[in-house]
């Protein structure tokens, strides 16, 4: 491993990558380093669904977070095309959301509304014409309308990480796997790099925390940020044809078809701390969903079935930005099911921060510090 760099970045998932690349294209020396493979956590078995508005239920720093990363995210794509041959799977397939209550349908209608006075492309559906567009919903379902975002989009995560690994390595990151990071290094109030399980302790004078479920562990100096897994689960089938060329989410169930004829189902949100094993009732719970949405879908094949753990934060917002009174010190953590979404206006921002650059959004809302803010009320 190399022993000084300008920066270490702690972990090697998409928020670790992303960031990794936005500082390596301004020509800093960068290192990632991985407890595990690289890309082989929640960033890997994420669903890879690109809800850039219908992630937010109302005008803010959430939205805004979306909307920078939904004006970055098709260009980014083709920036990192530029360093390797690898497929993402981008696709811009749409999203119908379908209402089944008159409550859903007043809160979609309102959320309608608003996200279009915010620039925003979304269209209501009334009940037929939500059934003409999709036409495996079961017949008993009592669908009473839905909302079509025909911006939404895709990746294939697996996919994706690849492609963004090369990209990386090409500009000359160092990538250094199954190296858990035991802790910070430091002098006095200023980070000097990292301890590792292997006892080396590589030097820089700034390292960026993006371990993802697992950052507040990394050292005293993070156990401020209320960050925990939530386990998902998610199920994937093959169909002989394709249920739909758009997304499909309800409360009763969703299902994100890929172009390929398969089928993800899912996922499930389950706060049962680090256990990362596939249970069958949580599958079964899927399956069941899925085909009562659609029942044709009961003549599917099962492929298989994963897990990732999410990166839950107290308010729905990442950590991005400096550890308070550790100078040199970053986090971006706390996507909880946004990572992929996130990711390159995550990795914008901190190197923004990091260079003391004018940050393309006002990063107050998702500085650490409002941690402290919030106990104080």
């Amino acid at each position: 491993m190399t022993r000084t760099r300008d920066v270490i970045v702690i972990g090697g998932g998409i928020v670790g990558l992303a960031t990794a690349y936005f500082l390596a294209r301004e020509k800093l020396g960068v290192t990632v380093i991985e407890r595990g493979a690289v890309g082989r956590e929640a960033s890997w078995a994420a669903a890879g669904y690109l809800t850039f508005q219908g992630s937010s239920t109302r005008p803010g720093p959430r939205l805004e977070l979306t909307r920078a990363s939904a004006e970055m995210y098709e260009r980014w794509i083709g920036e990192i095309g530029e360093h390797t041959a690898a497929d993402t799977g981008f696709l811009r397939t749409g999203l119908l959301e379908v209402c089944v209550d008159e409550a859903e349908v007043e809160e979609a209608r309102a959320r309608a509304a608003w996200q279009r006075r915010a620039g925003f492309a979304v269209e209501w559906l009334d009940a037929r014409a939500t059934r003409q567009r999709q036409p495996w919903l079961a017949p008993d379902l009592p669908v009473q309308g839905g909302l079509l975002l025909p911006d939404v989009a895709q990746v294939r995560p697996p996919r994706l990480l690849r492609a963004l690994t090369d990209a990386v390595r090409a500009l000359g990151v160092e990538i250094v796997e199954h190296t858990p990071v035991t802790g910070l290094t430091r002098s006095g109030s200023r980070v000097t790099g990292v301890a590792l399980a292997s006892g080396e302790r590589p030097a820089s004078a700034l390292v960026v925390n993006a371990a993802g479920s697992w950052a507040a562990q990394i050292s005293p100096e993070m156990t401020l940020m209320p960050v925990k897994p939530v386990k998902g689960t998610i199920v994937l089938l093959e169909t002989a044809a394709r249920p739909s060329r758009e997304i499909v989410i309800s409360s009763r169930g969703s299902i994100y078809p890929r172009a390929d004829g398969r089928v993800l189902v899912g996922a499930t949100m389950e706060d049962v701390g680090y256990d990362r094993q596939v249970r069958l009732d949580a599958v079964a719970t899927l399956i069941g969903q899925a085909t009562a949405l659609m029942p044709r879908l009961g003549a599917a094949s099962f492929v298989t079935a994963w897990t990732g753990l999410r990166p839950f934060s107290h308010d729905n917002l990442p950590y991005l930005g400096p550890i308070p009174a550790l100078d040199g010190a970053y986090v971006a953590t706390g996507h909880y099911r946004s990572g992929i979404l996130l990711a390159p206006v995550t990795g914008l921002l901190l190197k923004e921060m990091i260079l003391k650059e004018k940050p393309t959004l006002p990063i107050e809302p998702y500085l650490v510090s409002r941690l402290g803010q919030a106990a104080s009320h």
